[in-house]
């Protein structure tokens, strides 16, 4: 009988030696931490591995700590779930975590209804303070973006809010970071995925876009006629300078070409003279000879404009003579050297 009591208190006491080892032994997965509390009081974190804890003394705390997803409902709508990032084991994820929100509505200053959608990417950096400073990270953050949101989109203009997207998530983001920074969270990035309008809003601002679209058409196609007035004019401006450059380089050609003539005539009309001149200075009785022949010309021209023509030998003679007589005081002066 003591040896069966024996074995079974041998039996029990392996099993209380398992369970003790089971549950004293924690696996960590990778990018992950677990917080320990002693006695009610935290007391470390486990990190990525295998560690160990003392059972019954020590509690592996499963902190609330949730996101939101975006997926599609059974009716096909779009809806925002929410998710709890820690696991039973009490896991707290280290990597970076993607919260996409539920749409929030907002009022712009213009008083029209506004749906921005955001996206925020931000990751654990603390997981003490991730659990004690706040009481469910997910939801602060989701509250602490709407109401940055509805702030911003509550200062702006639809016009505005349309161009402003970057400008609205840096805001939210400067928001959630300096909240955040208590909360042992780092804010990574903040986008503006949509930001969608009441039916009326939207109709509004789709007229107002095609008339835009449609003044700057006409505004661009009025100023392609006029510069392609301006080229035609410039054409025709150029092509009457260069007419009127060409005409003038032309009559320059033949007033040169004039005077390149008329000075050559002078030219040799003064070397005439001036041979005819040297020839009386040497031989005075040429100009006798010359008013001679200059008689027997005018006395030549009227035999022929008379109707009775009367050729006389002397005085055919006497012309031949005379200009005989030119041409050798001439021939003489000019081979004669100076």
């Amino acid at each position: 009988m003591s040896e069966y009591v024996s074995t079974i208190f041998f039996l029990v006491l392996v099993s209380v030696a398992v369970v003790f080892a089971l549950k004293s032994l924690q696996t960590v997965p990778q990018a992950n931490v677990r917080i320990v509390e002693r006695l009610g009081r935290y007391n470390r974190t486990l990190n990525p591995g295998i560690n160990f804890i003392i059972p019954f003394f020590d509690l592996v705390l499963r902190p609330d700590i949730s996101t939101y997803d975006k997926g599609i409902s059974e009716t096909g709508a779009t809806s925002a779930r929410l998710r709890y990032l820690s696991s039973p084991k009490g896991d707290v994820p280290l990597a970076e975590i993607i919260m996409d929100p539920p749409e929030i509505d907002a009022i712009s200053r213009d008083n029209a209804l506004v749906y921005p959608d955001s996206i925020v990417y931000f990751r654990i950096v603390d997981p003490v303070k991730a659990v004690y400073e706040i009481e469910n990270l997910g939801i602060a953050l989701f509250k602490l973006i709407e109401t940055t949101l509805r702030q911003q989109v509550g200062v702006l203009n639809a016009d505005q809010i349309i161009v402003g997207r970057e400008s609205i998530g840096n805001a939210i983001k400067n928001a959630l970071e300096e909240a955040s920074d208590a909360w042992g969270v780092s804010i990574t990035r903040v986008e503006l995925e949509e930001i969608r309008f009441d039916k009326e809003v939207t109709s509004a601002l789709s007229a107002q876009r095609a008339a835009e679209l449609e003044g700057r058409a006409l505004v661009a196609k009025q100023e392609r006629e006029r510069e392609a007035t301006v080229i035609a004019a410039e054409a025709d401006k150029r092509r009457v300078i260069l007419a009127a450059e060409a005409k003038f380089e032309q009559e320059r050609l033949e007033a040169e070409a004039d005077f390149l003539k008329a000075s050559r005539a002078l030219e040799g009309q003064a070397k005439g003279t001036e041979a005819l001149a040297k020839a009386f200075a040497s031989n005075p009785t040429a100009v006798i000879a010359l008013e001679a022949l200059k008689a027997q010309v005018e006395v030549a021209k009227a035999i022929g404009e008379s109707n009775n023509t009367l050729i006389i030998p002397e005085q055919t003679a006497g012309l031949f003579g005379a200009i005989e007589s030119i041409r050798k005081i001439t021939q003489l002066k000019i081979s004669d050297p100076e």
